[in-house]
């Protein structure tokens, strides 16, 4: 089911997607090309926009707004300049969705809708702030706490989270 070209820009992901392969699979390798093995060609992974395979279902309308938001998100969070297809109205849901299967209680809904970055809030998604945390950021954090001397895993906790706002600002941003 993958294609020959390695690059698994959104708009590819995408199609897998529509295609049956599981999202957070298709995400995961964007997410790896975007946050390592292409990051250098960033634009070029989000530039075409989204073509829905087969007709438009329930599901496929979540996953392509979904998309949308990452994109507009991951753009703004690392100085990309943001395609205009992102910005068609048709990528807002008319209904709430906590994109993960498991919330359940209120308490974790209320959570998702305080923590949940703009870019999906605006479309109805409501997803809590944590989906797109740079593993590569984490390790190169991690690295540099335990060189300062850290041992104890609370601190380096902290430490890492502390480069995270001081890179990328508190979560969830602040609405716009």
């Amino acid at each position: 089911m993958w294609k020959n070209d390695p690059r698994f820009t959104m708009a590819y992901v995408y199609t897998l997607i529509c295609r049956g392969v599981r999202p957070w699979t298709a995400l995961g390798n964007f997410m790896n090309d975007w946050y390592g093995n292409d990051k250098d060609n960033r634009e070029v992974l989000i530039c075409d926009p989204l073509v829905t395979v087969g007709p438009l279902t329930k599901y496929k309308w979540r996953w392509r707004a979904f998309c949308a938001a990452s994109v507009e998100f991951l753009c703004g969070r690392y100085h990309v300049p943001c395609p205009q297809w992102v910005h068609d109205p048709a990528f807002i849901l008319t209904t709430p969705w906590y994109a993960e299967d498991y919330v359940v209680s209120e308490y974790v809904k209320r959570k998702q809708e305080e923590e949940t970055p703009i870019e999906f809030k605006k479309r109805n998604i409501l997803c809590g702030w944590r989906l797109f945390l740079n593993k590569y950021e984490i390790i190169q954090w991690e690295e540099e706490a335990i060189a300062q001397g850290l041992t104890d895993d609370d601190a380096i906790q902290r430490y890492i989270l502390a480069r995270e706002y001081a890179t990328h600002g508190p979560h969830p941003p602040a609405a716009s």
